[in-house]
């Protein structure tokens, strides 16, 4: 699914609906330029090294586009559905936001990217435009700072600028006059009064801009509990009123605070997926939804609630294919400056995102000293013939279904979401073990739900349709793990999953084996591990629970 500024508002409540309701969600990146050493090293770099390497390159490039799989467990049928969506990332920010972003690119990128049919023209006119959380924060301070903003500057009118102080000298004795008279003065003041006959200053009929200026900067400096305001030809000052500019001032900065939650963009998504913030995500963003439900029986703000609630329950397995890149890359672009060392960033990543699946490790995994080609494009084709566990493409979503678009983020993060089921399906058989065609006899009970959840809307779930009411969570009971995966301790899942028929169910020996263990060829420990100790070698690091 191609997903563009013109269509982005219209998809993003069902993906973040998709992404709630996920068992894993699949990443993938085109960049504008990587890490790249001019020269072969004479030994091979520690993990450190590849990181402030691999840091410089995330904080001076861009992600251009961004691959989504979403996959959704079916156990009646021992299947994986996925929705891959495409989307390019216009590094350009909203005008409004006044955010100023350096845009770099690498030649070598930038041609390697062209080569494979990737349109600049496309990216700057079509793709969605985003804000990270250290650009919101600054453009916020920034319209912090214009709405409180008061001028300071101080008049400097030298003394033979004689036409300037006779000027100032007599609006200064208009204003003291006004004042004079007490209750009995009249609401305002307008400078130069539209009676008066004889020019104030050098201008008969209205003021220059420099008057106007000198009007607005003595009120300033010399009478704070004044206010001024422009009109075509005078200044008019009245009294300030305090409590009327506050709630102006408040409404003013609401209403810039709500213009800037608009153009944060992608960023909504990288939110949903380590469990952020999205209390700025208002209900009317799920305005689409409500459109495609017939007759809702149900308020918007139930169902934007609702969707927020499940993000933050449900944080979905992370899965992609060389992902320690990938991961710094999400960082920078997304969420802020990154951490100085390695082990900080394994602390760090591993909070937001609890469990990650490099397929690049299990298909490496255990493969000696010589390091063997590991590229998703020879791993997908090395995995064709293997046909569990049963995967389908959602038929909403058939870009990719029929034709390969080699290095297009969205089709290389599906084929990574491929690789995943199948190798860990083969991982669970065992190496000499063949795919079991191991089915689960339908309930019909179940049948019949599923068949009736079909027939409404895809948000049907978020409810009970048949009370309206929301399911009951205790606040004990929320996890950080997606419920698909969980192991619920039914026996029909735990040996479906143990034949490689289903995904293994969080807890197991798998993840131990296999969950937050990144492949970094060409360092001396060859891997990472998130939340573990980076500074020891693979085999060591193997052992570590």
């Amino acid at each position: 699914m191609e997903v563009t500024s013109a269509n982005f508002s219209e998809y993003l409540p069902f993906i973040l609906n998709d992404i709630s309701a996920s068992c894993f969600v699949s990443l993938d990146f085109e960049l504008s330029g990587v890490a790249f050493a001019p020269f072969i090293p004479t030994r091979p770099q520690t993990i450190q090294e590849r990181y402030a390497q691999t840091k410089v390159a995330a904080e001076q490039y861009q992600i251009l586009q961004v691959g989504l799989t979403l996959c959704h467990e079916n156990v009646e049928t021992a299947s994986y559905s996925l929705k891959p969506y495409n989307m390019n990332l216009n590094p350009i920010p909203h005008h409004e936001s006044d955010i100023n972003r350096d845009w770099t690119s690498s030649s070598r990128a930038m041609g390697f990217l062209l080569k494979h049919g990737f349109s600049i023209d496309s990216l700057c006119q079509h793709g969605i435009q985003y804000l990270s959380r250290a650009e919101e924060q600054l453009a916020l301070a920034r319209v912090v700072e214009r709405c409180q903003q008061t001028s300071r500057q101080t008049m400097d009118i030298k003394d033979d600028d004689h036409e300037s102080l006779e000027f100032l000298a007599k609006v200064r004795t208009m204003i003291t006059d006004w004042l004079a008279q007490g209750k009995d003065r009249v609401q305002w003041l307008n400078v130069p009064p539209p009676s008066e006959v004889q020019p104030l200053g050098s201008v008969r009929e209205g003021l220059s801009s420099m008057e106007k200026w000198l009007v607005h900067q003595l009120i300033t400096q010399e009478f704070p509990n004044l206010r001024s305001r422009n009109t075509s030809k005078f200044i008019q000052i009245d009294v300030a009123d305090i409590e009327c500019e506050r709630i102006a001032q408040e409404l003013k900065l609401n209403t810039k605070k709500a213009q800037l939650q608009k153009h944060i963009g992608f960023r909504w998504i990288a939110e949903s997926l380590v469990g952020g913030n999205l209390e700025g995500l208002g209900a009317e963003m799920f305005n689409p939804v409500m459109r495609r439900i017939d007759n809702p029986s149900f308020e918007i703000n139930r169902v934007a609630d609702r969707v927020k609630q499940r993000l933050q329950e449900n944080r979905p397995v992370l899965v992609g294919h060389n992902m320690f890149c990938d991961l710094l890359f999400f960082h920078a672009c997304f969420l802020g400056p990154l951490p100085d060392t390695i082990e900080e960033f394994q602390t760090v990543m591993h909070e937001l995102f609890p469990v990650v699946v490099d397929t690049k490790y299990l298909d490496t995994y255990d493969c000696g000293s010589i390091n063997p080609t590991s590229s998703l494009t020879d791993l997908h084709a090395k995995l064709k013939d293997v046909n569990s566990p049963k995967i389908e493409i959602d038929p909403r979503f058939s870009k990719y279904k029929w034709r390969k678009v080699n290095h297009e983020a969205g089709y290389d993060s599906m084929i990574s979401a491929m690789a995943f089921i199948k190798l860990a399906g083969q991982i669970q058989r065992g190496p000499l073990a063949t795919p079991t065609q191991c089915t689960l006899r339908p309930n019909p009970r179940i049948s019949d739900s599923l068949e009736k959840q079909a027939v409404k809307s895809e948000f049907s779930d978020l409810f009970n349709m048949d009370t309206e009411t929301f399911p009951v969570v205790q606040t004990s009971h929320l996890v950080q793990i997606p419920k698909s995966l969980a192991d619920t301790g039914c026996p029909k899942i735990l040996l479906m999953a143990n034949k490689g028929v289903l995904l293994p169910r969080l807890g197991s020996k798998f993840w131990g084996d296999y969950g937050n263990r990144l492949r970094v060829f060409g360092t001396v420990e060859r891997m990472v591990r998130l939340g573990g100790n980076a500074a020891k070698a693979e085999s060591h690091l193997l052992d570590i629970d």
